[in-house]
Order: structure tokens, then sequence, then C-alpha cells
């Protein structure tokens, strides 16, 4: 078991790290899972981190979190650009799992109709 601290730690820097574009790695375990309502589930550090959802990201802001032990759920506010250069915002649910010092998993929660439609 993480304790709370550690894994408010972990998020606090990823989030930074994310909102700054740095590096991500570091902080994920190599079998890093992604799960939710994606196209399909992402497996590995390395296809996490390669996600095309990044290139999106103009900024962010984490509205609350919840944590307890070694998991979190964080309420996001992402401001995002799509392929086609659309501006849009996105309240996304990201439950986290961490173990070791690590970030395991995420599960991510979004309205897909809306994303998708503001992604065209």
């Amino acid at each position: 078991m993480v304790n709370s601290n550690t894994t408010k730690e972990l998020l606090d820097k990823y989030y930074n790290r994310l909102h700054k574009k740095g590096d991500l790695g570091s902080l994920l375990s190599e079998g890093f899972l992604m799960t939710g309502t994606i196209a399909k589930e992402s497996k590995g550090r390395e296809a996490y981190i390669n996600n095309n959802f990044f290139k999106c990201i103009l900024g962010l802001k984490v509205k609350s979190m919840i944590i307890e032990d070694d998991s979190a759920c964080a309420i996001v506010n992402y401001d995002l650009i799509s392929p086609k250069g659309n501006k849009f915002s996105a309240d996304i649910a990201e439950i986290w799992k961490a173990k070791g010092g690590k970030l395991v998993s995420i599960a991510i929660y979004f309205d897909t109709a809306y994303f998708q439609k503001s992604m065209s």
C-alpha cells in the first residue's frame, strides 16, 4: 500500500509535467495500463506516453482530487485543440492507481460524443 501523501506527490508531479510538456516516463510503471471510455486500452509506459491525446493539450487545471492510500480520482479540465485547429475545453475524470512509488494505471472517463464533435 502506498500512503496518500506519496500518491498525491506523484499526481502533483504528473499534472505539473503534463502541463509543461515534461517527461512523464519516470513517474509511470513499465506495465502502465490505460482503460476507460477510450477507443482501446493501452498497455505499457511507452504506449501511454505516445498517445495522440497529449498533442492536443494546450493547458489543464485539476479541479478536484480525492486520494485514499494508493487510489485517486481527479477531475481535470483540459484546454484542447483538434488536429483541424478547433479549440475546446473538456472535463475528464481520471481514476489512478499507484504502487511502489510509480503510477500503475489510469481509467479515463469523459463525454465521448462531445469530444468527437469537438475534434472534427
